[in-house]
């Protein structure tokens, strides 16, 4: 599994030894699922391609042979950007926390340690940068010649907080994430023939013991996918994701830890053209909770 994809761990100073090795093995069973989705739709996307190849063939050999469609189909385009203001929808008041009761906790930034991962098949982000004291994140992929800092891979990035804990006794653990707020902003571009480019990304959970997958969700919040000679551009403002609440049963003395994040994948292919996607996504986790034994 750690070949497959490159993982980074904060919290340094927060964790011993063995709770960094937890929390890396925690990242490990988060991204599981993940990898099994998105290979899943490779396949699916192979399949499409090759019929995209078989109507396309005929057109792309005239490209190919008339020198002027080729200079039209790769003339010079304007370059892809995702440059928001992150700062313009902060979230200036500080949350408000419920006191304390029995078997509930609070957890608030900064939280036991930051995390992201990527896949190693496809090219690493333009940046993932974690604000563990405020719990925000920002990060960005690109993928295609349009689109600046691409590596000419897709992108898959990862990136969250995490918290870990031992119970006291055994029981059911309640891993609740109520207010979560996501930012995203995307410009995609195909021109030519044969050519699209697609983004998509969005918000997850997961909860999880001695490098084990126990509970958790992802929720795709946009995706868009763009083919010959289309263009767009779109920011969303900062808006709130609603409830991730899963229960576990758990085990008195046994580690787990509960992660929080957000996800980004571009993509493209250029036929006889010019194709690129740039997407940016900013996650705020201001609190979780957690109600148990």
């Amino acid at each position: 599994m750690s070949e497959r994809i490159v993982i980074e761990v904060g919290g340094e100073e927060q964790l011993s030894p063995q709770q960094r090795e937890d929390a890396i093995r925690s990242v490990q069973a988060m991204a599981m699922p993940a990898i099994e989705s998105r290979n899943r739709a490779f396949e699916s996307e192979a399949a499409t391609e090759e019929l995209s190849k078989a109507i396309n063939g005929p057109l792309i050999a005239l490209y190919e042979q008339d020198g002027k469609a080729r200079r039209v189909a790769e003339e010079e385009r304007p370059l892809l950007s995702a440059s928001p203001d992150w700062h313009v929808d902060w979230l200036d008041t500080p949350t408000q926390v419920e006191s304390p009761r029995e078997g509930r906790a609070f957890f608030t930034p900064p939280f036991h340690f930051p995390w992201a991962w990527h896949r190693v098949d496809g090219c690493p982000p333009n940046f993932v940068r974690h604000n563990n004291s405020a719990g925000v994140l920002a990060m960005e992929g690109a993928a295609g010649p349009l689109a600046p800092g691409s590596c000419g891979r897709f992108v898959e990035v990862h990136a969250g907080f995490g918290i870990g804990i031992r119970p006291e006794r055994d029981g059911l653990l309640v891993a609740n994430s109520d207010r979560r707020f996501m930012k995203f902003i995307y410009e995609v571009a195909a021109y030519g023939v044969g050519s699209f480019a697609v983004t998509e990304g969005g918000t997850e959970c997961s909860l999880m013991s001695e490098g084990l997958w126990k509970a958790g969700e992802s929720r795709k919040k946009f995706r868009k996918r763009v083919s010959v000679n289309e263009r767009e551009r779109f920011e969303s403002n900062l808006f709130g994701d609603g409830v991730m609440r899963h229960v576990i049963p758990v085990r008195a003395g046994q580690d787990y830890q509960f992660n929080i994040g957000a996800w980004l994948y571009v993509d493209n292919a250029s036929g006889v053209g010019q194709s690129g996607a740039i997407a940016g996504v900013r996650l705020e986790v201001p609190i979780m909770e957690l109600f148990g034994p």
